[in-house]
């Protein structure tokens, strides 16, 4: 692939991850002015949970995603299911932003955002993994490490841009206003984005499946006799939702009541979170191809492990250097976990069910792990009175991705090729 051409590939693959994200980050950290707007209560804990709850349902819905946008990806294309992905989140995204209330049109304000919340997941399942086919799949072996850590770069790229959008809010608007209707500008600006994402995936090349090799039914095939890989892919991803829901946005408002600080600074401090762990997906799988992808995925795994709670520790400190320190811990175990496990996870499907497969198993842990994570955290602060939950939380689904990794066969013995690298190149696939 030329120079030019796969520029446009790892743009094109970043900035959809960027959208998806870019939503459940606002989202999040606006869960306070959604849980007062759309699930009024007198127990603000209630409410706060209730809001959590509508997160957690776009996340659940992220498994039925991978199946049907890793239907669409094996069954017509890679470019099919990243050009639907990526307008299929971003609608609901934007009329989030446009709804009303519960003041105004009652019972039926969380019912309607319950469903936008599902059709985002919905879009989110395909969205990630078929970006990461799609990346992989045009990439040299020996850089496939690299070109993968986009992936994951574009996500946490969205988390940024999330954040520094919410900053920027809170500071010029201030808490009244976003109270009343600033927390809709994050979602219509969206908007921006979504002109970007559709015009570099409406440039990409068409992805030409061969027709011999499309099955009449992935799904089926996949869940028939692909469901280990599924299974290996799912568990080792147990930390990456955790991660990335608890560490890199829950902790914001964590620090605000643990540390005593401004959330202004909270949101400072994940900012330089977000754009560590940004450049390390890169670095990461840079450093994969050169060393080992698994090897460094199991250092990255291991890093959360021993981190997590060093990491809320120095956040709990309300130092501002210390803060940041915590914020580093974390990047450096996430972009080199994340990174190079890209391509190792497209390693372990045949190109006939990759999409499905990939999408189904990753998007089941980042789903129910991920999705449910910041509700676990919050009930265990609330009713135990656990301040280093975040911590704990983390260092069990690092722990639970260690194992797979490790002892799991089928990435204790992956080879770190794709099956079709090993097979002999014939007139039309020379074609």
């Amino acid at each position: 692939m030329r120079p030019a051409s796969m520029q446009r590939t790892l743009l094109a693959g970043a900035v959809g991850n960027a959208i998806e994200f870019y939503d459940f980050i606002v989202y999040a950290y606006l869960a306070g002015y959604f849980a007062a707007q759309f699930f009024p209560t007198h127990d603000p804990v209630a409410a706060l949970l209730a809001s959590y709850g509508a997160f957690a349902t776009g996340m659940i819905m992220r498994p039925v995603g991978g199946i049907v946008f890793g239907n669409i990806g094996d069954r017509i294309g890679r470019k099919a299911a990243l050009q639907i992905s990526v307008l299929l989140i971003a609608i609901p995204t934007l009329l989030i932003g446009l709804m009303p209330t519960y003041a105004v049109i009652g019972l039926w304000a969380p019912v309607l955002l319950i469903i936008l919340r599902m059709l985002q997941g919905l879009s989110v399942g395909g969205e990630y993994s078929s970006s990461i086919v799609f990346l992989i799949e045009q990439s040299p072996q020996n850089r496939r490490g690299f070109v993968g850590g986009f992936s994951p770069m574009g996500a946490f790229g969205g988390l940024l841009l999330g954040t520094v959008v919410s900053f920027l809010c809170t500071t010029a608007l201030g808490k009244a206003v976003m109270a009343d209707w600033g927390w809709r500008v994050p979602f219509i600006a969206s908007i921006f984005l979504t002109g970007i994402g559709v015009a570099a995936r409406r440039a990409l090349a068409q992805d030409i499946l061969n027709k011999d090799e499309v099955l009449k039914s992935p799904v089926r095939e996949a869940f028939r006799r692909y469901w280990q890989p599924m299974a290996a892919i799912a568990l080792a991803n147990t930390a990456t939702g955790i991660v990335s829901f608890v560490g890199f946005m829950y902790c914001v408002p964590w620090m605000v009541k643990e540390a005593g600080v401004s959330t202004t600074l909270a949101l400072a401090i994940n900012m330089f979170g977000l754009l560590m762990v940004s450049l390390l997906s890169v670095a990461g799988g840079l450093v994969g191809d050169r060393f080992g992808r698994l090897r460094i995925s199991r250092l990255g795994v291991l890093i959360l492990l021993l981190g997590a709670w060093p990491a809320f520790s120095l956040f709990r400190t309300g130092d501002v250097i210390a803060m940041m320190a915590g914020g580093l811990i974390l990047a450096i175990g996430q972009g080199f976990f994340l990174g190079p496990l890209s391509a190792s996870m497209a390693t372990l499907l045949p190109k006939q069910v990759r999409v499905t497969g990939l999408s189904f198993g990753y998007s089941l842990a980042v789903g129910i792990f991920g999705g449910l994570a910041p509700m676990l955290t919050e009930f265990l602060i609330a009713r135990f009175s656990l301040a280093m939950a975040p911590a704990i939380v983390i260092m069990l689904g690092a722990l639970v991705s260690l194992i797979t990794l490790c002892l799991h066969p089928l990435w204790r013995h992956n080879t770190g090729h794709l099956p079709e690298d090993d097979l002999p190149v014939t007139a039309s696939h020379a074609a």
